[in-house]
């Protein structure tokens, strides 16, 4: 950091990123000149003792010495009676001939010794370029560029040395071409082969490290920082302050086009295979503005972010270890992330009503989990999925997956949408559910952008109508999530301040127009009347983006159905305003399972996040290679950055760790790091909907780990207990920050938020002695997660 700036443009690089390539380059050519150099030795030691690759040379005087040639070596067959002939004119002919032949193989060793004299010193000067551009990517650190200013330099200089690499392996190839067969030098020959094949592999890496380093703008971007740089030196100088005005300038705006050309540009090649559309073409662009606009005048690189999010999490862990040993603070520890005070409240499930309500979070789950059909089946079934699917798919008799029909023309239930020929997302859809007393009605596996599968089905068990809506598995359901600003929601009374995340509204409309057009729900509740099917009430599911958009729905039906209960697994964060999220508490339960990383993401969540990421590297004083060798080895080097950690200051909330007061931090969110005239982007802040129930895990000490607390956790399953899952009630503005784990996306999974749930009930009595503890401040054998 920053990107490094070479032939007067930024590359999507750090000076500070080069440390493997050099690294890795050095080793390659040192063990190549190594073996050049041998080659060469070898060669000047059989010349010395006169002869020519392992062939002793001497005159030929006599026939003897002309019959003791090898003729395999040469084009030429001759006999012992030509060369015994009468005349002599024969005899010195073919002595002509032969001393011809042994003059072109003495030229062509020599053309052969000399390309690996050049080699040898192209490696060497290879060798010393690579030793010192390794040197000086190791220097510095992140924010601190002035010791590898030379680097630029380096890389002209390495250029050019390959560009003389590249018409030396021409060369080379033009001789191998021409001479490899019938030259004798049979180990000299392949080592040209091999270095020249290497030279190629070389030459191919940086052309691909070019390509995907290439900034479109970023000529622009230097003419821009170069403009900033002396409008600030002018200040200085003239004594002079700019206007408050911090709307972008020309050149600002130019580059921003360029980034959002570039966005749009790689969105179209990720989402190559959804058409060219022009709703497609609308959500690229929508997509890449919003991207642009997120990353304006940041001069970051992708490796910045890996190590910015390494020292985001050490810096999350310190604070939370200084908050739990301060005296003035209520805090016992940190499960998952949580802080567990004397006030947090835990579900009291040894009381029959809670336990009763949070099993229906288990049960609802499953059908949840259903809407993802057979994908998400046989990834948590592994072993009996396949077998178990097979014998519930129907033949590929039939394909379209539309609507079933009886002879005499109604229609059969459940009416099937957009499933495969062989019915696999039903059959997986029966197998998700289990053993339970339920009748799909309806079932839609189309997706599209803004248009998610769902099912509706009627579950008897728990006299319920069940509206089930899958979540994110497909690209297009990504573009959906990635329509992340905020929308009014289209309710009968509108409200003001109620806006929700603009795709999942959109895909929320799209179902409750689906549903009122072919009245879906009608059909539901009229559908057993001797089973009182007209007096169950209307349940909505789903995770993920079906949590955020069945609660949306919810919100769109509650007019008309006000017994309405929607089970949101795993949302998005940024999802409702303020008001809504308060108002959805009503008829909204959210579960959210460890250090989750979705219901803490929004466009307001990640701007807190850019904000903690540049703070962290702003006061980061190690280099970038460290921070990430730290993170990937282990024990030793994590022990010497946490004791650095320690003499540094504690980053605070309000430096950017993560706010629940979000008015105060608009501030710093807005700032940008170098420049405090650039303002950066901000959205409305959006939450979590309803009342939020967050699964956390609590890991038992054993005595074998008591030491190894601050180094790398074991992977040894019999030195780490099975952690304890215990669930307590959370507050929508828990999850405005983003805690960096590497369970983050392990914990969203569905399959992993169903084994959370059920966990929990397993751990009843474990939980009720835990809430104890915490009431008399006694000492926990517990360790912070």
């Amino acid at each position: 950091m920053p990107g490094i700036i070479v032939f007067q443009r930024r590359w999507g690089v750090g000076s500070d990123d080069l440390v493997v390539p050099g690294i890795s380059l050095t080793l390659l050519h040192a063990i190549w000149l190594i073996v050049v150099a041998v080659t060469l030795g070898l060669d000047n030691e059989s010349g010395n003792n006169g002869s020519i690759n392992g062939t002793i040379v001497r005159p030929l005087t006599n026939e003897t010495d002309l019959l003791s040639l090898p003729n395999e070596t040469h084009d030429i067959q001759w006999s012992s009676e030509t060369i015994s002939g009468d005349g002599d004119d024969e005899q010195v002919a073919v002595v002509a001939e032969l001393h011809a032949l042994q003059n072109e193989n003495d030229a062509c060793e020599s053309v052969l010794r000399l390309l690996l004299i050049i080699k040898t010193a192209l490696l060497g000067v290879s060798l010393l370029l690579e030793i010192f551009m390794a040197w000086l990517a190791l220097r510095g650190t992140m924010w601190d560029v002035h010791p590898r200013r030379f680097m630029e330099y380096v890389l002209y200089s390495r250029l050019l040395v390959l560009v003389a690499e590249i018409v030396w392996s021409s060369f080379s190839i033009v001789w191998l071409h021409g001479s490899y067969i019938a030259c004798p030098a049979g180990m000299d020959k392949e080592v040209l082969l091999g270095s020249v094949i290497c030279d190629l592999c070389v030459a191919l890496s940086v052309l691909i490290t070019i390509w995907c380093t290439f900034d479109r703008a970023g000529r622009s971007w230097v003419k821009m920082t170069r403009f900033q740089r002396s409008m600030k030196e002018g200040e200085t100088k003239y004594h002079y302050k700019r206007s408050g005005n911090h709307r972008p300038n020309w050149r600002q705006r130019k580059v921003m086009r360029t980034y959002q050309d570039t966005w749009n540009h790689r969105c179209k090649i990720l989402f190559c295979c959804m058409g060219r559309s022009d709703q497609y073409k609308d959500s690229f662009s929508e997509i890449a503005r919003l991207l642009t606009d997120f990353f304006r005048d940041l001069d970051l690189v992708p490796t910045d972010i890996v190590a910015g999010l390494v020292l985001l999490r050490k810096q999350q862990k310190k604070l939370q270890e200084t908050l739990v040993t301060q005296d003035q603070n209520d805090i016992y520890e940190f499960l998952s992330g949580v802080a567990v005070t004397s006030r947090t409240r835990f579900l009291s499930l040894h009381e029959p009503d809670q336990l009763e309500a949070f099993q229906l979070t288990a049960h609802y789950m499953k059908f949840a989990l259903a809407a993802y059909g057979w994908p998400m089946y046989l990834l948590g079934h592994s072993k009996t999925g396949l077998c178990r699917l097979v014998s519930h798919i129907r033949c590929c008799c039939r394909c379209g997956g539309g609507s079933q029909a009886s002879s005499d023309g109604s229609e059969l239930l459940p009416v099937v949408v957009g499933d495969t020929c062989s019915g696999c997302h039903l059959a997986a859809l029966k197998q998700s559910i289990g053993h339970v007393d339920y009748e799909v009605i309806f079932a839609s596996f189309h997706v599209d952008v803004a248009e998610t599968p769902f099912f509706v089905a009627i579950d008897y068990d728990h006299q319920s109508v069940v509206i089930s809506i899958r979540g994110t598995i497909s690209m297009k359901d990504v573009i959906t999530d990635l329509h992340a600003e905020a929308e009014p929601i289209p309710l009968q009374l509108t409200r003001d301040d109620w806006f929700g995340h603009k795709g999942m509204v959109q895909t929320a409309s799209y179902i409750r127009n689906k549903l009122e057009k072919e009245n879906l729900l009608g059909q539901a509740f009229a559908h057993n009347p001797e089973r009182g099917t007209p007096d169950f009430r209307l349940v909505l599911v789903g995770h993920s983006l079906g949590a955020g958009t069945a609660a949306i729905l919810a919100l769109l039906l509650r007019h008309e159905y006000p017994h309405v209960h929607c089970y949101a697994y795993s949302p998005p964060g940024g999802l409702l305003s303020l008001p809504a999220a308060e108002f959805t508490k009503e008829f909204v339960t959210s579960i959210v399972v460890g250090k989750d990383v979705v219901p803490r993401l929004g466009l307001h969540q990640l701007e807190t996040l850019r904000s903690s990421l540049m703070t962290a590297i702003n006061k980061s004083t190690d280099p970038k290679w460290k921070i990430l060798a730290s993170s990937m080895l282990c024990c030793g080097q994590r022990k010497d950055t946490a004791s650095k950690m320690t003499n540094s200051p504690v980053v605070s909330i309000e430096e950017g760790a993560g706010s629940k007061d979000v008015p105060s931090t608009v501030g710093v969110l807005t700032k940008h790091p170098s420049d405090t005239n650039i303002s950066l982007s901000t959205h409305q802040p959006l939450y979590p909907p309803g009342r939020i129930i967050h699964i956390v895990r609590q890991h038992p000490k054993s005595s074998d780990r008591s030491d190894r607390s601050s180094s790398c956790p074991t992977t040894t399953k019999d030195l780490q207990p099975d952690p304890i899952y215990q669930a307590l009630w959370a507050d929508t503005i828990d999850f405005n920050e983003v805690l960096i784990s590497p369970v983050m996306v392990h914990d969203h999974m569905p399959d992993t938020v169903l084994r959370a749930i059920n966990k929990v009930l397993r751990h009843e009595k474990q939980l009720a002695e835990y809430q104890r503890q915490i009431v008399s401040r006694a000492p926990c054998s517990t360790t912070n997660v």
